[in-house]
């Protein structure tokens, strides 16, 4: 089975589409049947792709000729083949990231991890909404099978794009279960290399309107004015990189006086990311909408105990493992943030109920299940 995958979104910072592709790509190798290729755009080879691929072992090709970001605006006019861009010849083409460009051969598969552009629209960066609702209609219609990461999201893509159910399938997102379990003896290094404070309630992910953080910020002022002296040392520490419309999450920080109370640490190294998790308090995942939500797993898997939201994907994920809550309830929220800072027969509760539930995603099971989804289609 001679398959091409789309590696363009490993590249650069990875936000939670390009963990999903690395992770599965790496885990692909482990099938001898499929002769695999990655296809990823570097024009003149400017940048060295060399530490964004690392563990991608199979042969890659990689298109010279533009940009992608130019090959994305020019494609409907480009007379090319897509296939002929990487010099091969694939019966099969996986994308992962939304979007199946024109002309090309074979037999395809599509990546689609959520609605967003359907239910939040305003949530989005304009010139990737527009490129999405552009070539969606196509993007729905070429694939032989799309793969999405939830089942919440299959339903919406039934409901609302009214996508054929045998054409769906679910694959989920995984975690690295021992990665992100096992004690960490960098902790101090990492305390002392983002200068974090002794306690700290955080979140991870994109700074983007989605994620609802400005809503975190008004709950943890409640949670610092109505609790008790004990919350006075506690901050929030926000971890990720800063996507689009970010800016009114900073303001809000400046409104509500918090200067000195949020610590915003911008994109963390991956390697960082499990000590971060485990000498937090507590981790809060405020989304108003997610196609699956990998930072909820990932605490779990660290023994944080997590608050995340009611709606989407997020109780699918967090099943009995998290407090789930309205993701405009700021009382619920800093309630809940509360609880588990002083209630430690509850946060046990859930650390141990997070374990459980972090081990029914991994990314080898995922890789299993895509690869026989492959035979089925060759």
């Amino acid at each position: 089975m001679k398959i091409a995958i789309e590696l363009q979104p490993c590249l650069k910072n990875r936000s939670g589409v390009g963990v999903y592709t690395y992770e599965l790509s790496k885990r692909l190798q482990a099938y001898e049947q499929i002769e695999l290729q990655g296809d990823v755009f570097n024009f003149l080879e400017r940048n060295d792709l060399k530490q964004d691929l690392m563990g991608i072992d199979f042969n890659k090709e990689t298109c010279k000729l533009f940009p992608y970001g130019v090959y994305r605006r020019i494609w409907h006019y480009l007379p090319i083949k897509y296939n002929q861009l990487f010099k091969r010849e694939a019966q099969l083409t996986h994308f992962f990231n939304f979007i199946v460009p024109p002309r090309i051969q074979g037999k395809v598969m599509n990546t689609i991890y959520d609605l967003t552009f359907e239910f939040y629209p305003e949530t989005m960066d304009k010139r990737n909404l527009r490129r999405i609702k552009r070539d969606l209609a196509y993007s729905l219609e070429r694939p032989d099978k799309i793969i999405t990461i939830s089942e919440a999201t299959k339903q919406d893509m039934i409901q609302h794009l009214r996508v054929d159910p045998s054409k769906i399938e679910v694959i989920y997102c995984g975690v690295d279960f021992k990665h992100f379990n096992e004690a960490r003896n960098n902790s101090q290094s990492v305390r002392e290399k983002y200068q974090l404070p002794d306690q700290y309630i955080l979140y991870i992910g994109t700074l983007e309107p989605r994620k609802n953080i400005e809503t975190l910020i008004e709950a943890f002022k409640r949670f610092k004015i109505e609790g008790d002296k004990s919350n006075a040392e506690i901050k929030l520490v926000l971890a990720g990189k800063k996507g689009w419309l970010y800016e009114g999450i900073f303001k809000k920080i400046q409104e509500l006086g918090l200067e000195d109370d949020v610590v915003d640490l911008g994109y963390i190294d991956e390697i960082d990311k499990p000590a971060l998790y485990q000498m937090a308090q507590c981790f809060v995942f405020p989304s108003i909408y997610e196609g699956f939500g990998i930072p909820v797993i990932e605490a779990m898997a660290a023994g944080t105990p997590v608050i995340t939201t009611n709606v989407s994907s997020l109780p699918e994920v967090a099943g009995e493992a998290g407090l789930l809550v309205d993701p405009k309830d700021t009382i619920a929220i800093a309630e809940s943030m509360y609880q588990l800072t002083t209630n430690e027969a509850k946060k046990q509760e859930l650390i141990q109920k997070g374990y459980t539930q972090a081990q029914k995603f991994s990314w080898e099971t995922s890789a299993e299940k895509l690869y026989r989804v492959y035979k089925e289609l060759l």
